[in-house]
């Protein structure tokens, strides 16, 4: 996995980029899932992106 739970990062979300704090992360994915993802919590708009792919985080931050 390339994030950690506390990291600060960009990343895509229907065709806008947000940054957020990594809240979860998924090791092999969700279920019916087969690629890391994690839960990004949005704190501009107090609200939690679940299930975000490893391959839409854009960069870290900080």
């Amino acid at each position: 996995m390339m994030y950690q739970i506390n990291d600060i990062v960009l990343f895509q979300f229907q065709n806008k980029t947000l940054h957020g704090v990594i809240e979860f992360a998924d090791y092999g994915g969700a279920l019916e899932h087969n690629y890391h993802s994690y839960d990004i919590y949005v704190e501009d708009e107090n609200c939690l992106y679940k299930h975000i792919p490893e391959r839409d985080i854009v960069k870290k931050l900080w």
